[in-house]
């Protein structure tokens, strides 16, 4: 993925701004990482931090809560029917409870740094580096390779409030803009403006995009990360959230 195009995505992610992901790809999992299967490990699936809304014809993006609480319901029960479930204990809080809060804002901000190191391949600690910079230039003589990589001790913390005991936790961040019917139609004519102004289209589609995280709640360690800037599925819906949560789950550890 070309260096430029992945600062982007991952910003995106992070800050749930409207830019436009264009392409997917990064995942990492530990070296020698896999759940044992003398019994099923307990993962807890943290609240996630998803915004479910519209896109409109002036390119705002409005939550709708009703989106989100369906999107809630249909995330948990595909993670039940998932493959994985076969070797892991999901956990769920009751994320429609009153007291219910996904990670906090700061959490996320603060996640951006690693986040950015898991996807380039860097070591921890790399980032930050100003997104406005030439990344090519920056990154150019960091190490790449397979690194560990932990939350902070601040951020780990929150994540084992949030775990309730759970030895794993699955941190999930979704970004979904649905386009409007006048959205659609704006898009469609300035999609045609760009072709015949520029001879492409350069229209930015809807945002779809997300990443997922297992954690230790012991120590912190990242045992596997997937994020994705074209994400498809629907979490509005029963039948295509089983898609969503698996492309979501890609490359997810088996057990020994």
């Amino acid at each position: 993925m070309k260096l430029w195009i992945r600062a982007g995505l991952l910003a995106a992610l992070v800050a749930s701004v409207p830019v436009l992901p264009l392409e997917a790809g990064a995942k990492y999992t530990a070296q020698g990482f896999a759940f044992e299967t003398e019994q099923k490990p307990q993962v807890m699936v943290v609240r996630p931090n998803m915004f479910m809304g519209t896109l409109d014809s002036a390119n705002r993006q409005i939550e709708d809560p009703e989106w989100l609480a369906q999107a809630h319901v249909n995330m948990q029960e595909a993670l039940k029917r998932h493959p994985a479930s076969t070797t892991v204990e999901w956990r769920f809080a009751d994320w429609s409870a009153a007291a219910s809060q996904p990670l906090s804002e700061g959490f996320w901000k603060t996640f951006l740094n690693l986040n950015l190191d898991i996807a380039f391949r860097v070591p921890q600690g790399s980032f930050p580096i100003p997104l406005d910079a030439n990344l090519g230039r920056a990154t150019k003589n960091l190490p790449k390779g397979h690194f560990e990589y932990r939350l902070p001790p601040s951020e780990l913390e929150e994540v084992r409030v949030a775990s309730l005991g759970a030895r794993y936790a699955l941190l999930i961040k979704m970004h979904d803009a649905y386009t409007t019917d006048g959205a659609k139609l704006g898009r469609l004519l300035g999609g045609m403006a760009n072709v015949m102004a520029d001879g492409v289209n350069t229209m930015p589609p809807p945002p779809h995009f997300g990443f997922s995280i297992l954690v230790d709640t012991e120590d912190g360690k990242v045992f596997w990360y997937y994020n994705d800037g074209v994400f498809g599925g629907d979490l509005r819906k029963p039948v295509s959230a089983d898609k969503r949560v698996g492309q979501m789950l890609t490359g997810w550890p088996m057990p020994r």
